[in-house]
């Protein structure tokens, strides 16, 4: 009996131990974010630019760092601004900013939550610009990134 007591005791205390581990997410739900940014700005107009952060269902109120990196894509994305936004309510994260001149600009959002970093960038016009002038800009900015890319062919020794 003292022989059965010594196999079957470990055993049940092994099966008790592995079912009673607290169960794991196998899978973390990623942190989404919704950019909303304002339409028909003006000029030095200061405007709300908007970020919605989810995990699943969830609104994130508790984010690491919401920032907004803003700039002209004429100038490239060396004159960018970095502006931290705040939380305003149910995981909407916002920043007030004026846009000096007309131009097409990009806003990338820089989202630090729960253990992931997300960086969304759309796109937004300021000003009164023509459909030809938008297409002219992005052209533009297309160009200047090909010659960016053929400029370094260094050679490593």
């Amino acid at each position: 009996m003292k022989k059965l007591l010594l196999v079957v005791v470990p055993f049940l205390l092994l099966l008790v131990g592995c079912t009673s581990a607290p169960e794991e997410e196998t899978s973390m739900e990623i942190v989404e974010v919704e950019m909303e940014l304002p339409e028909n700005v003006k000029e030095q107009e200061e405007v709300a630019v908007k970020t919605l952060v989810t995990q699943g269902d969830e609104n994130v109120a508790d984010a690491k760092e919401v920032q907004f990196e803003i700039w002209n894509v004429e100038k490239g994305k060396e004159s960018s601004v970095l502006l931290d936004a705040e939380h305003v309510g149910y995981g909407v994260y916002e920043v007030k900013h004026s846009f000096e001149e007309k131009g097409v600009y990009r806003v990338q959002s820089h989202v630090t939550a729960r253990d992931m970093h997300v960086m969304p960038t759309k796109q937004m016009v300021v000003g009164d610009l023509s459909q030809e002038e938008i297409d002219a800009i992005l052209a533009s900015e297309e160009e200047e990134e090909e010659h960016e890319d053929d400029g370094d062919h260094g050679h490593h020794h």
